[in-house]
């Protein structure tokens, strides 16, 4: 048997069910730290992964590539799945490394040091939930402005003027470098 491409694996599993899981292991660890992020916790991020994957099987049927990438119409499922958990829990997680921080703080113009790191997070704590989401989906989860904007569900132009008005809001809370 040859090796199938996503886009034939999708077809394949819309026709047969049984056919889902090299889907599921394709993007599995991807959408578990994508929820892990946001969640915290490794046994929630296992029960939310697990629900994602369940509602993307239910609703396989009607998926359309649109030109994105599988991966962003999982992320949204999985994105709707944290809303829902959170909305009942009446909290929001946002998980950041060092690593990840560092990239948004280069974007942004700051340097590398440890003071400026932490200006930085004391403004992404401060970020509304909706703001944020943009950041962590472009900056800490790498996806490019086509997959926020499907995610989110806006086109890759707002993902993209959104993403930078907030860039602009950190640069002016973080201000000058002291």
């Amino acid at each position: 048997m040859t090796d199938l491409t996503e886009t034939e694996e999708i077809a394949r599993a819309q026709r047969d069910a049984q056919a889902f899981a090299p889907l599921y292991e394709r993007h599995f660890t991807t959408v578990f730290r994508f929820i892990h992020r946001r969640a915290g916790s490794r046994e929630l991020t296992a029960d939310l992964t697990q629900q994602t994957f369940l509602k993307a099987l239910l609703a396989l049927e009607r998926y359309q590539a649109r030109g994105l990438p599988f991966r962003a119409w999982l992320f949204r499922i999985a994105l709707n799945e944290l809303r829902m958990h959170w909305r009942k829990r009446k909290e929001v997680v946002m998980e950041l490394s060092f690593a990840e921080v560092k990239g948004l703080g280069a974007e942004i113009g700051l340097k590398e040091a440890d003071e400026d790191m932490a200006r930085l997070a004391r403004a992404l704590s401060t970020l509304p939930p909706e703001k944020a989401r943009l950041i962590e989906l472009r900056y800490m989860d790498g996806l490019s402005f086509a997959e926020v904007g499907q995610v989110l569900g806006l086109g890759e132009d707002a993902a993209k003027m959104r993403t930078h008005r907030v860039l602009a809001l950190l640069r002016e809370q973080i201000g000058p470098r002291t």
